[in-house]
């Protein structure tokens, strides 16, 4: 017996690939919405352990992780049945993305990472737990989560399951320019430089993504941005120390 489906009662004639690329956008949009508006760090209560900006961040982090990859991950494999390689989980080019990264990041840190760290609007926001300045452990252990929780959760959702979600349906360029649209709106309240510099990022990530066919490197960049520029800030403050 066949499942039954929607699509014809609604007068849609759909192939499989765009019946799932249009599942991937509206999870992907309710998934957003509910991560900005009420788990933002920005937007978290302080009220009884999350009184402690630390215990905010972690929490955060947390559900970043649980909104962007671990219910976009029961979907691909409970719903989909799709192997997590199809998604960029997988090394991919890897001399492409290696040698992409190290040429991009140094490029980058110079060009846009080192003044944004002079900036009191950027100053005021990063790194976003404040107790991370206060010694190299605490620095260590915040990059930690950063990465494992906030970072991994991100690139998989944006980079993983949203655009190549959608990328057969749609072809490369549609889809990263597709998914750079909530990544961006997403980082509304946000510093100035950031709100726009996220436009450029989830091009250039997007690109990465489709290039290497691995969200690994894009990964990796993104991750490496981030901590220079938390990095930066706390030095320049002198934290960390």
């Amino acid at each position: 017996m066949k499942p039954l489906s929607l699509t014809p009662l609604l007068g849609l004639h759909m192939r499989a690939e765009e019946r799932r690329a249009a599942v991937v956008l509206l999870v992907g949009v309710v998934i957003t919405t509910i991560h900005r508006q009420a788990c933002g760090v920005d937007t978290l209560p302080a009220v009884g352990v999350l009184v402690s900006e630390s215990a905010r961040v972690w929490l955060y982090s947390a559900c970043t992780l649980l909104l962007f990859a671990a219910i976009p991950l029961l979907l691909i494999r409970g719903s989909f049945r799709q192997p997590l390689a199809d998604y960029g989980v997988r090394l991919g080019d890897w001399k492409f993305g290696l040698t992409a990264v190290g040429i991009l990041l140094p490029v980058i840190a110079v060009a846009m990472l080192l003044p944004a760290a002079g900036m009191d609007d950027m100053r005021a926001f990063y790194p976003v737990d404040k107790s991370a300045m206060e010694s190299t452990a605490r620095f260590v252990q915040y990059a930690v989560g950063r990465v494992f929780l906030f970072y991994v959760g991100w690139e998989f959702f944006f980079r993983g399951f949203m655009l190549f979600g959608i990328r057969d349906s749609v072809g490369d360029a549609v889809a990263i320019a597709i998914t750079t649209l909530p990544s961006a709106l997403w980082h509304i309240g946000y510093p100035t430089g950031e709100l726009y510099a996220s436009i450029g990022a989830g091009l250039l990530f997007g690109w990465l993504a489709v290039r290497t066919r691995s969200i690994l490197w894009p990964l990796l960049l993104h991750a490496a941005i981030g901590l220079i520029t938390d990095l930066c800030i706390t030095l320049s403050s002198g934290g960390a120390s």
